[in-house]
C-alpha cells in the first residue's frame, strides 16, 4: 500500500490520521464500553452503553436515569437535528435521548419520539443536500411512522455521531434471530452445510452468533471478525414457499483461508440496517489503512504475530535481533497496526486488515 506523493496528498494523509487517531479513540472507547455492558446487564438486547456525550451523568458510581416508564436512558446529549421529515429543513437544537426501546429529540416545544423497532435506515456521515449549509457530519435515520416513511437528521461533532451511531445499530440489531449457513462454501468449495437459527450480536471488531450450534475450532459462538471481510452482497433467494428472502453472504479470511458465510433475517428492514452496519465498518477500517505505508519486513513482524500465540519468540521465528523486532514494533504501533510497542501485542482492526488482505493475495 503506497501513499500519494502530492503535497495535497501529504495533506489529506495528515487530516486522515488525525480523523483515525480520533477514531482509534472512540472505538476503543467503545469496545470498553460494551465489555462493561455485558457485564452489568448480562446481554439486553438494548445495548446498554452510554453516549460519550453524557459526560455530566458519568460521575462515579452513578446509575443511569430512567424514564418515567422505568426505561433506562442511556444516550443523552444536546445536538442540532431536522426532526421527522420537516419539510423546512430547519435544524433546531434540543436533546437527544435513547433508551432500549425509543429514540427521543426533544426541544422546549415539541418532541419527536421514534420507537426503535421502526428504524429501517440508519445512514452515518451521508449529509443530505437539504441540510449540508448546517451540518458537517450527520446520522440520517429512516423510521416508519404510521402509514409513512419519515427521516430524522442528527449533526454535530464526528466523534460524537460516530459514536451514537454505533449505539444505535447496537439497540436495533443486538438480540435478532439470524438464519446462518457457515461455512457455505470454502474457497470456491460449495460446503452442504445446514441452515441454523442463532442470535445476533454487534460489537465494533464482529458480528456474533450465539445459540446456534455453529462449530467453531475455538469451541466458542461463531463470529465474523470485520478485519477480516474481502467482500460482501445481498442477494435475493426464493423460498420453497415461494417467498423472497434477502441473504447477506458475506466473504471473509478465516484461518488462513477463505470462507463464505450466508446470514439472513426473516425481517428486511434489520437485513438492511446490518448491511448498513457491515458498509460503515468495512469502509471506517479500509480508510484507515489506506495512506499507510507498510514495508516487507513490518508485514513479516503483523502475519508473525497473526499467525502465532503470545508464547512464541516472535525475533527468533522471524530470524532478527531484538533490537530490530523492538524497532519494527514500534513502526506498526504508530501506524495503529498493532494496540502496543511491546508485547504482550495484539493486531488493531486496522493491522489485521492488512494480513487478511496478503492472505487473499496468496489465495488468488
Amino acid at each position: 500500500m503506497t501513499a500519494t506523493g502530492s503535497d495535497e496528498g501529504t495533506d489529506q494523509r495528515a487530516e486522515h490520521g488525525e480523523a483515525a487517531q480520533g477514531r482509534s479513540e472512540l472505538l476503543e472507547a467503545y469496545r470498553k464500553q460494551s465489555g462493561e455492558d455485558e457485564s452489568a446487564s448480562g446481554g439486553d438486547a438494548g445495548g446498554n452503553a452510554k453516549s460519550k456525550a453524557k459526560s455530566k451523568s458519568e460521575s462515579t458510581g452513578r446509575s443511569r436515569p430512567k424514564t418515567p416508564d422505568g426505561e433506562s436512558i442511556v444516550v443523552d446529549f444536546v445536538a442540532n437535528f431536522v426532526a421527522g421529515g420537516d419539510a423546512a429543513f430547519d435544524p433546531v437544537k434540543g436533546r437527544v435521548l435513547m433508551s432500549g426501546r425509543r429514540l427521543v429529540l426533544a426541544t422546549s416545544e415539541t418532541k419527536t419520539t421514534v420507537p426503535i423497532t421502526s428504524i429501517f435506515d440508519i445512514a452515518v456521515g451521508q449529509v443530505p443536500p437539504e441540510v449540508e449549509e448546517f451540518f458537517d457530519y450527520t446520522v440520517m435515520v429512516g423510521y416508519i411512522d404510521g402509514d409513512y416513511r419519515r427521516t430524522t437528521v442528527i449533526g454535530g461533532d464526528r466523534e460524537l455521531i460516530e459514536k451514537f451511531s454505533l449505539l444505535l445499530f447496537r439497540a436495533t440489531l443486538n438480540g435478532s434471530t439470524a438464519l446462518v449457513t457457515h461455512p457455505a462454501k470454502v474457497g470456491g468449495r460449495v460446503m452442504d452445510t445446514p441452515t441454523r437459527k442463532t442470535g445476533l450480536h454487534l460489537d465494533y471488531e464482529s458480528v456474533s452468533f450465539t445459540g446456534g450450534d455453529i462449530k467453531t475450532d475455538q469451541d466458542e459462538p461463531f463470529s465474523i471478525d470485520l478485519a477480516s471481510v474481502i467482500f460482501f452482497e445481498v442477494m435475493e433467494r426464493t423460498t420453497d414457499d415461494d417467498e423472497t428472502l434477502l441473504v447477506l453472504s458475506v466473504q471473509h479470511v478465516e484461518n488462513g483461508q477463505t470462507v463464505t458465510s450466508e446470514i439472513s433475517m426473516t425481517s428486511r428492514r434489520k437485513m438492511n440496517i446490518l448491511g448498513r452496519y457491515l458498509r460503515l465498518i468495512y469502509h471506517w477500517i479500509k480508510s484507515d489503512v489506506r495512506d499507510v505505508e507498510i514495508e516487507e519486513q513490518e508485514l513479516e513482524v503483523l502475519v508473525g504475530l497473526y499467525s502465532t500465540s503470545e508464547d512464541i519468540d516472535l525475533a527468533s521465528l522471524l530470524d532478527i535481533g531484538e533490537a530490530e523486532l523492538d524497532a519494527r514494533l514500534e513502526s506498526l504501533h504508530e501506524d495503529d497496526l498493532i494496540t502496543d510497542e511491546e508485547p504482550p501485542v495484539d493486531l488493531t482492526p486496522q493491522g489485521r486488515f492488512i494480513v487478511n488482505e496478503e492472505f487473499e493475495d496468496i489465495n488468488v
